[in-house]
């Protein structure tokens, strides 16, 4: 089983903030604590998604005395089926998928615009040379822009503008420019760094190990929830013959009392006693079969058997419930629950996340202060005369984009410009109660934590002590089922000595039927104490022997790769 490790040292500094999960090798789990016996086999529980109607087949043989079903085939068949675990393997689907969801942050933004004019308009100024002007001009743009993880932005773009006239009053008809921009935009107080800019995917990483914990939660629950229901199978089939037995000898009983009316020895009013015997017996036997359906049906669901014989034929358990006695060591119990339970490990999640959202509404609450840098070239041509202002010499040019373009390559026209942009609002009452919140949600999750620490501790005292009084109530059903079978024994020669009567034997073969069920029940409850203790004690996966495999996944980020297990959430 994967192992937690996610236990925090120094919880109290988390009232200021600052605490930070400390990894802690996990208790190494005591001979004795898992002396149940070995699992039979690794199981590996796969938690990529498959769709509820492309399941592996249960694959379980019906013979005709029904479904020969071992406690490890149950458990087993569960593990592929149960819907239950269908449904949580999707939601850890989509968890993770937010990851990618939340790295397009880091998507190079690519950008571009054309614009075509054709406009007609009348002059006014005399300067214009033409009584109507008449303009053509074509725009193009086209921009790539690029976030960095400390928050900045790159932009580069570049423009292409030509235009064509009648006026009489431009230098260069057509004429062709360009431009290419570099700018730089970085946020220096809010904004900076890099868990202001990639929250989103600190926050994915979070769930996404948090629905793995949540997963281990709810496999180890089908586990404990199967191995109930076999034993309910178990315990209501056993208490059938039970009732059987009872029945049996409550017939016995009224056979031999109609011999001893028919010689005249006996009481005819001694069979009306002994014929109420037999049909409580029997309403006993009715119980014990409606138990049986139920406890079936609900194994049946547990591990979504198909429709068809597997529903229509018995099931019949072949694991014995008597097993050795497990010693339980309470401390190191509880001590491996702390440090094993997925509750806390996903508890610790959200903790994690919580943390981040606290120094992320904190560095919202800091002034706005960015620093904008640019950089830009430009190129200018097209075809006119001009005169030169040293020779005087009247010059043409013909020129077009790629000349443009050049003047660009060559820098022959650039400049720069760098400025600083402020803003704060002066009460900042929004982001102050938001850095507040965050700080209360810290310390609640705390708070949470501590309560679900108590309530493990708890259950393993709980669930151990129903171990062990369970395995009392075996030795004293056991002693018990002997006395009565003496006691019994007793009654009978008392009876046929004359010395009492079918009332009192009916009575004491009672007894005996109550005692042999409570040691049925005992059997049982033995078991189904086990496997709770094992589910908080958080070792009920390694007890059976069952591993999770969690695919890994490298999700490309701007700068490098990271899979989504190779750093702490909260860095």
């Amino acid at each position: 089983m994967r192992t937690q490790n996610l236990l925090r040292s120094n919880l109290a500094a988390h009232g200021a903030g600052r605490a930070l999960g400390a990894f802690l090798p996990a208790a190494l789990l005591a001979a004795g604590l898992l002396a149940g016996g070995a699992p039979v086999r690794a199981e590996e529980v796969r938690i990529v998604p498959t769709p509820a109607d492309a399941l592996d087949p249960a694959g379980l043989d019906v013979g005709e005395e029904g479904i020969q079903l071992t406690l490890d085939q149950a458990v087993e068949v569960a593990l592929r089926r149960n819907l239950g675990l269908v449904i949580e393997r999707y939601n850890w689907i989509q968890t993770r998928e937010g990851i990618l969801q939340s790295l397009g942050i880091y998507d190079t933004l690519l950008s571009g615009l054309a614009l075509i004019t054709d406009e007609t308009s009348p002059t006014v100024e005399a300067v214009e040379g033409v009584p109507v002007t008449q303009e053509q001009s074509e725009f193009y743009q086209l921009g790539l822009s690029q976030l960095t993880p400390l928050g900045g932005l790159f932009e580069l773009g570049t423009t292409a503008f030509t235009q064509e006239t009648n006026s009489q009053n431009v230098f260069l008809n057509p004429l062709f420019s360009t431009t290419a921009d570099l700018t730089y935009t970085q946020p220096l107080l809010r904004g900076f760094g890099q868990l202001a800019t990639e929250r989103q995917f600190m926050v994915a990483r979070a769930s996404t190990a948090q629905s793995v914990d949540i997963f281990e939660q709810q496999v180890s629950q089908v586990i404990r929830d199967v191995e109930q229901s076999y034993w309910d199978l178990v315990e209501a089939r056993n208490q059938l013959e039970v009732a059987r037995e009872a029945a049996r000898l409550a017939q016995v009983l009224h056979e031999q009392n109609q011999v001893r009316v028919d010689v005249g020895t006996l009481a005819p009013l001694e069979l009306i006693q002994s014929e109420a015997g037999i049909a409580a017996r029997e309403e006993e036997i009715i119980r014990a079969e409606t138990a049986i359906g139920d406890a079936a049906d609900r194994l049946r669901f547990l591990l979504n058997l198909e429709s068809g014989p597997y529903w229509d034929a018995a099931i019949v358990p072949v694991t014995e419930a008597e097993t050795d006695r497990v010693p339980i060591d309470v401390p190191e119990a509880i001590e491996t629950a702390l440090s094993e339970r997925p509750e806390v490990a996903a508890q610790l999640r959200r903790l994690d996340v919580l943390e981040i959202d606290q120094r992320f509404f904190h560095n919202l609450a800091r002034p706005q202060l960015d620093l904008q840098v640019n950089y830009g070239l430009g190129g200018l041509s097209g075809e006119g005369q001009a005169t030169d202002p040293e020779t005087g010499d009247v010059l043409t040019i013909d020129g077009d984009f790629s000349e443009a373009y050049q003047q660009i390559l060559d820098r022959d026209f650039d400049g720069w410009s760098a400025q600083l942009v402020f803003s704060y609002p002066l009460q900042n009452r929004e982001r102050r109660a938001q850095a507040t919140i965050s700080e209360l949600a810290v310390d609640q999750g705390l708070a949470e934590l501590e309560r679900l620490q108590r309530q493990i501790v708890t259950e393993v005292r709980t669930s151990a002590r129903q171990v062990d009084s369970a395995a009392k109530q075996i030795e004293s059903a056991r002693v018990s089922v002997q006395l009565e079978e003496r006691n019994l024994d007793a009654e009978r020669k008392r009876y046929e000595n004359g010395m009492s009567s079918s009332f009192q034997v009916l009575q004491i073969q009672e007894d005996l039927t109550q005692a042999r069920s409570r040691l049925v029940s005992a059997v049982t409850a033995y078991r189904r104490a086990l496997a709770e203790f094992y589910r908080s004690a958080g070792i009920l996966l390694d007890q059976k022997g069952v591993d999770l495999d969690v695919p890994e996944r490298e999700y490309h980020r701007f700068g490098g790769w990271s899979d989504m297990f190779g750093r702490s959430t909260a860095e």
